[in-house]
């Protein structure tokens, strides 16, 4: 009877646990990692309007190859939670990822350097130079902090996400994709970015803007 008491009060805690703010969004995060991008929506995320059946669809194998290249390089570290009230917590979240942004800027400027280059004759084309960047081994990364908030629901904490969140995941590819005239600007971090070049980088930008889809519903991450 005591190892049946002790049996049921050690589930009581690994579920109660499991359903941690911090768990919420480190799962949430695998699964966007694993691109489980339904899965992570609708398993972790309240608020299914705004990203709940996100699709990703791709105009050509240079966009399939940047996603794919982004959801491999996601690293994340939980840095704190706090208590907002009974039912709300927001936690700060550390992400790395491939610099989008840094990674256009330097296609472009390595093709404007062919293009009128003294006797060069064989150019590179836009898709294997981008090819050969996002593959290197020093692609441009950056390291920026987001807050997820977490709310208590029904079906136990989930995250509110924003598209703030969904853009630091993705290596501020969408900030990137709504400037593209903003290539050369001097990259001022937006919250805590620590812009690294070479195994580390930092900020975004954008070719052919690959199609992030939620059936009509309002975006981010």
């Amino acid at each position: 009877m005591k190892k049946l008491l002790i049996g049921i009060l050690l589930l009581i805690l690994t579920v109660s646990c499991g359903s941690k703010p911090e768990t919420v969004v480190s799962k949430f995060i695998d699964n966007v990692k694993e691109k489980k991008i339904e899965k992570a929506f609708k398993d972790y995320v309240v608020n299914q309007d705004a990203e709940g059946n996100m699709h990703l669809e791709y105009n050509n194998k240079t966009q399939q190859l940047l996603f794919e290249k982004l959801f491999e390089n996601l690293e994340y570290k939980i840095v704190k939670t706090e208590k907002q009230d009974a039912n709300t917590s927001v936690v700060t979240v550390e992400i790395k990822n491939i610099d989008v942004k840094k990674v256009f800027k330097k296609m472009f400027e390595k093709m404007l350097q062919d293009t009128f280059s003294n006797g060069n004759n064989n150019s590179t084309s836009s898709e294997d130079e981008f090819k050969s960047i996002i593959e290197s081994k020093n692609v441009p990364k950056s390291t920026y902090t987001t807050d997820f908030v977490v709310v208590k629901t029904e079906n136990g904490n989930k995250i509110e996400i924003t598209p703030e969140n969904m853009d630091v995941l993705l290596g501020k590819l969408i900030t990137t994709l709504q400037n593209p005239g903003n290539l050369d600007d001097n990259d001022q971090e937006p919250q805590t970015g620590v812009s690294e070049d070479g195994p580390n980088a930092g900020d975004t930008q954008k070719p052919n803007e690959p199609k992030i889809e939620n059936n009509g519903k309002d975006t981010k991450k």
